[in-house]
């Protein structure tokens, strides 16, 4: 089993390593996640006596940040066709589950300008993976986004094909490499409160995460040296509330409870 599992995983890194390449290309964007469950066999049932998050009270809106998309968000629309909230997209399930709590949620295309004025109309943004880097004003623009109270769900992805985006290392997550497998080792905290797995679809992980900087709620183990990586947790923030995990694909299934436990904890 342990052989046959290697070699289906050696397979998928295969596949993914001919992806993302280039963002503006739909065959190269193309996100290989066919061999995931489906969200039925994600979802876990809601834990004992939890009540689902109510609207925040200061605003309602949430911007997600998929400027920087590379076929995790929004495929399988691209540049040619132009995108739309309202079309199939693979980020469209996590965006309409908020949608249904009340939230007001804007998805940013591909190639859009990350400003100080548009930032400023929100105070929750989802940053969704990132294979590009961010422009100097840009960078700008998240310093004083985050320099108020706000918060930041910041998801990334594998760098089969690139490197870590400057959002991210300017934050102390130094993400890298690309692994995949399923996170059962949880610290205690509200967010994993009740989760006792998530699926991990070839994501970034942060080895040797420094305990000044972030606090690690989820572990991922690599099968070759049996390390454990920072797969999730919390930024160590003076102002706002930074979530980050590595993977993209498997919060957009929307699993519970752990998506409920990080809209309660992150947007109230």
């Amino acid at each position: 089993m342990r052989l046959r599992y290697l070699a289906l995983f050696t397979a998928v890194l295969g596949l993914l390593s001919c992806t993302k390449q280039n963002p503006g290309d739909l065959a190269t964007a193309q996100r290989i996640a066919t061999d995931a469950p489906s969200p039925a066999a994600l979802a876990l049932p809601p834990s004992p006596g939890y009540t689902p998050p109510a609207l925040a009270s200061e605003s309602n809106k949430i911007l997600v940040d998929a400027s920087r998309d590379g076929g995790v968000w929004w495929y399988p629309q691209h540049p040619g066709t132009g995108f739309d909230a309202g079309a199939p997209h693979q980020g469209k399930a996590l965006a309409d589950y908020l949608r249904s709590l009340g939230f007001v949620v804007d998805e940013l295309p591909r190639g859009a300008e990350i400003t100080g004025e548009l930032l400023g109309q929100y105070d929750k943004v989802i940053r969704a993976n990132a294979f590009n880097q961010y422009t100097p004003s840009e960078l700008t623009a998240y310093n004083a986004f985050l320099d108020r109270p706000s918060a930041l769900l910041l998801l990334q992805d594998h760098h089969k094909n690139t490197t870590n985006d400057n959002l991210s290392e300017r934050l102390g997550l130094p993400f890298s490499g690309a692994q995949s497998g399923t996170i059962t080792r949880f610290a205690p905290h509200d967010i994993t409160r009740g989760v006792t797995s998530l699926y991990y679809v070839a994501g970034s992980v942060i080895p040797n995460p420094d305990p000044k900087k972030i606090t690690v709620l989820g572990t991922l183990t690599a099968s070759a040296d049996s390390t454990a990586s920072a797969a999730m947790g919390i930024v160590h923030h003076p102002s706002s509330r930074v979530f980050f995990l590595g993977d993209t694909n498997g919060l957009e299934q929307v699993p519970q409870p752990l998506t409920s436990n990080i809209v309660k904890w992150l947007f109230q």
